[in-house]
């Protein structure tokens, strides 16, 4: 019994010692007073991660490791960038009033949307045909243009419902009460029929030129209502009323664009120089 105590206290005793000498942290690997990890001193390889404390090098230029150099926020102002610049509150939106549409031709005497030009057609002087620019020419021209313009029942009725001409200048005057499909522009990829727009047309013609009148505009469209009688609006109350301002003007605008677009295919029918045929001797 002796003898196995004193044996199981002679290894109790061996392993003790051994466990002492293993974890000495004085001297072995995992000693903290002198190693690689040791952040009182060291060798010159140590990381130093006092800021400020470090001795690194870019270039010419002496900076720090963390602290100093290129790194100092000391002297940086993020709000101004280095410019006297101050945040401020994002500005005030302010929309700009709508302007109104100022395209449309007016005649301050007769208070009416008019549009009236008188238009030269000089022969060319190198011109061996017919004299295209005689009254009577320039008559047989506007009339054809008509025709294929409106059609040619079409423009027989416009100048039927013009009534005869009071001045007796129906050779070398013509004139109709006009109707036409109003086109408006939605947007840009859009249009719409809105009603018609009806209104007097008068041309008289001279030799080497001719005057050409629109007047007294109306827009008709049907009744929303549900009525037979149409509605009748001058184009001057679109250009003077208040309420609904935009889509007037966009009554007046499609009224303008048609018109310039009218214009011009007469004043083509009227110039063109005719074809001569070699053959035509």
């Amino acid at each position: 019994m002796k003898k196995t105590f004193l044996t199981l206290f002679a290894f109790c005793l061996i392993g003790y010692v051994a466990s002492a000498q293993t974890w000495d942290n004085s001297g072995d690997s995992w000693d903290n007073t002198g190693d690689s990890w040791d952040n009182s001193g060291g060798s010159t390889t140590d990381y130093d991660y006092d800021p400020g404390s470090g001795s690194g090098t870019i270039g010419d230029s002496a900076t720090d490791d963390w602290g100093g150099g290129s790194w100092d926020q000391s002297g940086f102002d993020y709000s101004s960038g280095g410019q006297d610049y101050v945040r401020t509150a994002r500005p005030k939106a302010e929309s700009k009033p709508y302007e109104r549409f100022t395209g449309m031709p007016f005649d301050s005497a007769a208070e009416l949307v008019t549009y009236v030009e008188i238009v030269e057609v000089i022969l060319p002087d190198e011109y061996l045909g017919d004299n295209y620019t005689t009254s009577d020419s320039l008559y047989a021209r506007a009339l054809k243009w008509m025709q294929l313009q409106f059609g040619e029942k079409e423009a027989k009725k416009m100048i039927e419902d013009a009534g005869q001409d009071p001045k007796g200048r129906e050779g070398q005057t013509i004139k109709a009460i006009v109707v036409m499909p109003l086109v408006v522009e939605i947007n840009e990829y859009s249009r719409t029929t809105a009603g018609v727009i009806q209104f007097e047309m008068e041309l008289r013609f001279k030799d080497e030129r001719y005057r050409y009148k629109f007047d007294n505009f109306v827009h008709v469209t049907p009744d929303k209502s549900g009525g037979k009688a149409a509605v009748r609006t001058y184009m001057e109350y679109y250009m003077t009323a208040k309420e609904n301002a935009r889509n007037n003007d966009k009554i007046l605008m499609a009224t303008n664009n048609q018109m310039n677009k009218l214009i011009d295919g007469l004043k083509q029918s009227c110039e063109m120089v005719p074809y001569i045929d070699d053959d035509d001797w």
